[in-house]
């Protein structure tokens, strides 16, 4: 044990050092005479103590000395020994937060209590840190938690370190056919996508394994890993047993891991890309045979060859540009017609295969290229001298290919894009809008504009509020959904720039806060009493819609239940709770162990002394107990003992505590009772428990007695001696024929209370 030692008291410095060294049996004991020297060491920061004893006989120098040492903030747990008998020199020390006083009496007494009370007070400090770790890992968990709620946005499942799923959100529900209650708990999350039994990615991902094992389950599926989280690995692919023809699925896998790094579960996120792939496969399909049309008679085309000599002309193309098809077909000079000078046509630099800057000669700012088909160029521009008047055209131009991959040639489209631009602007504000909301469509959404008036009320908001699309758009009574007076909604507060103001009327106590990815917008979640059978908790936002100009227009409020969630964070309480009694609790008796009973008798002497109200203590020892487990079987003889601590508790009072000390023996706290109270508790408890019926074999019962012994608290004595004085009553009672109570009146009795 390593021990800083500061002694004030030059008349002992001797005895107490001599008992000090004894104590850290080999250990490492710094002496310091001076409060300065100790506060250097201590701030210095550089050793570990793991106990400090502070010597000296002057209350208020100890008290100044103690003081010094606790404003350092690295003061291990501090014991004062001491010949000062003043009550209030301890009590102010105990106060400030000395762990224990002991008096130096003349007798050395104070040097054989020294090493308990040492331990006592380590033992205390171990079980701090303890608490402390418990407390990191419900951080931990907490923060596990926050994981999965991150993900839960699109169809999600989680599997702990068992691979055993523990989360199956609605989306995965929705999106596999099967229920959460049928899959939580088990590890046959493969059957919602294979016919067979195999690992799925978060299982590889669990096991470390996806590299090794990638091929034989992944190798053609468009595998990766993540290029923006790492250990998640992607992939796609066809799952015929999902939907009506089957469903395409884009699906992650990242690894979950505690605050050491270790892997403790995986989360798989899944999305359906059916559409997409579809889409993706229509258009490059669509683009092949554009590719090979050499005449287009929906929009204005032209195609050139080689030579860049005109092939192509259509009759739309005669249209728009107003020049025959007999006089453009064989000739190198289109620009003339629009651009009035000689210069290349998109088509030619295509055909030529140009680079971007070389396009960017001609079309700066307005070209840009095809984000789905490599070497197509797109332009927008405006174009005032056309037969019809001042025009704006879209035009496109691709290379023509034969299957060789040679480039033989270039097709241009040309669109009329002239009311496309014009509408553009008087819509603009409109689109604006209708993307924000398409945005937030994803949850239970509504919105509603500058008036308060609801404008959009999708179908999750009524699957979730009970009140169908109809009844509300177009009102402002969107209140009616939450709440039962007219009250303004949080997207009420956010169009009107009131929420800052108002925030303490409505949800001073809902944990409100802004918003960390929308400006403007506010975040909060309460309860909702009308919601389902039993109510709902619900997770809301709202933020703000302002149109080109940045003028607020509207405001959009998303809700998405969170009583699962709520549900789990209580359960997780509740845990840690019964945790907690369990760790204070003997397992056969269910009264407290002995470990509780030491932290709290010292809580209720140290009440005691403070308020001057009175204390008992009594102790409990079975009677001939060896002597009925050597008759009947230890099996038995943990009967008896449950039989008595049954008994303590039919004849203690509510504000009293039991505790199993050790064995066959017990001990009950009596706050607020002097020696007579204590005496006739105990002696209710001897007679009930003498009275019971106790049988370990049919029909044979056997008496079982109990000797007991009571006393009485004198302030400024130790928790040992407290306990010593009443366990004595117990040898007494044996002595003088067992079965009785015999009670031990302290020797201070002048300071009885």
């Amino acid at each position: 044990m390593r021990i800083l030692l500061l002694d004030l008291e030059p008349t002992a410095r001797k005895s107490l050092a001599k008992a000090v060294h004894w104590l850290s049996n080999g250990g490492e004991v710094w002496p310091f005479r001076t409060v300065e020297a100790a506060v250097k060491q201590l701030d210095d920061r550089d050793t570990d103590f793991q106990l400090t004893i502070i010597g000296g006989d002057d209350g208020d120098q100890l008290l100044g000395a103690f003081t010094a040492l606790a404003a350092t903030g690295n003061i291990p747990p501090t014991l004062i020994v001491s010949a000062c008998t003043s009550v209030e020199a301890a009590i102010g020390l105990l106060k400030a937060g000395a762990e224990d006083f002991i008096v130096r009496d003349a007798e050395d007494d104070w040097i054989r209590r020294l090493p308990d009370e040492a331990a006592a007070i380590v033992s205390r400090s171990q079980s701090q840190r303890l608490r402390n770790r418990l407390d990191a890992d419900l951080r931990e968990s907490q923060r596990r938690l926050m994981q999965i709620v991150d993900g839960s946005s699109v169809a999600m499942f989680v599997i702990d370190h068992r691979h055993h799923v523990t989360h199956w959100n609605r989306a995965c529900e929705i999106l596999t056919r099967i229920a959460t209650s049928d899959i939580v708990g088990t590890n046959q999350q493969w059957r919602a996508f294979y016919s067979e039994e195999r690992p799925c990615m978060a299982d590889l991902v669990l096991d470390g394994a996806i590299e090794a094992r990638v091929a034989q389950y992944y190798g053609n599926k468009g595998y990766r890993s993540s290029a923006v989280l790492a250990g998640t690995y992607e992939a796609e692919d066809f799952f015929p047993n999902f939907g009506d023809g089957g469903r395409w699925l884009y699906f992650t896998a990242a690894p979950l891991k505690d605050d050491h790094g270790r892997v403790i579960g995986a989360i798989e996120t899944l999305q359906d890309i059916t559409e997409q792939k579809r889409a993706k496969e229509a258009l490059r399909e669509n683009e092949t045979l554009l590719r090979q049309i050499i005449e287009c008679s929906s929009v204005a085309t032209f195609v050139i060859n080689e030579k860049h000599e005109v092939t192509h002309w259509n009759r739309a193309c005669e249209i728009l540009l107003g020049r025959k098809a007999d006089t453009a077909i064989g000739t190198r000079s289109l620009a003339r017609e629009v651009y009035h000078h000689d210069r290349p046509v998109l088509a030619d630099l295509v055909l030529q295969g140009s680079s971007d800057a070389v396009i960017a000669l001609y079309y700066e700012g307005r070209y840009r290229k095809s984000a789905i088909t490599d070497g197509i160029f797109e332009v927008e521009d405006l174009f005032p001298d056309l037969p019809g008047g001042e025009r704006w055209l879209h035009f496109a131009a691709a290379p023509l290919r034969n299957d060789d991959g040679q480039t033989i040639g270039a097709i241009e489209t040309l669109i009329d894009i002239t009311e496309r631009k014009h509408a553009e602007e008087r819509m603009l504000e409109s689109e604006q809008r209708l993307a924000q909301i398409i945005d937030g469509s994803a949850v239970a959404t509504f919105v509603i504009d500058r008036e308060h008036r609801v404008t959009h009320w999708n179908q999750a908001c009524a699957a979730l509020t009970g009140l169908p699309t109809s009844e509300l758009i177009g009102t402002n009574q969107q209140w009616r959904a939450f709440y039962a007076d007219e009250r303004p909604c949080m997207a009420d507060l956010v169009l009107d720039g009131a929420m800052e103001a108002r925030v303490a009327q409505y949800y001073g106590g809902k944990k409100y806060h802004r918003s960390l990815v929308v400006k403007g917008g506010f975040e909060a979640e309460d309860f909702f009493a009308n919601f389902g059978s039993n109510g709902r908790w619900l997770y809301f936002t709202a933020a703000p819609l302002r149109n080109s100009q940045g003028e607020v227009i509207g405001a959009i409020e998303t809700l998405q239940d969170i009583t699962e969630q709520k549900s789990a964070e209580e359960n997780l309480r509740q845990s840690e709770e019964r945790y907690r009694v369990l760790s204070i609790t003997d397992g056969m008796t269910q009264l407290y162990n002995a470990r509780h009973f030491a932290q709290r008798l010292r809580e209720e002497m140290e009440r005691a002394e403070r308020y001057q109200h009175p204390l008992a203590l009594m102790v409990l020892d079975v009677d001939n107990f060896k002597m009925f487990n050597d008759t009947w079987g230890h099996v038995e003889g943990d009967q008896v003992l449950i039989r008595l601590a049954k008994s303590i508790n039919q004849c203690l009072r509510r504000t009293d505590q039991a505790f199993r000390y050790g064995g066959e023996e017990f001990v009950a706290l009596l706050p607020e009772s002097n020696m007579e109270m204590a005496e006739a508790a105990a002696e209710r408890v001897r007679a009930t428990f003498a009275g019971a019926e106790i049988c370990p074999v049919p029909n044979q019962p056997v008496q079982c007695t109990a000797s007991i012994g009571v006393t009485t608290f004198v302030p400024g004595e130790s928790p040992r001696d407290f306990v010593a004085r009443a366990d004595s009553g117990t040898y007494e009672a044996k002595r003088q024929g067992k079965n009785r109570v015999i009670r031990i009146t302290p020797k201070s009795a002048d300071f009885e209370i």
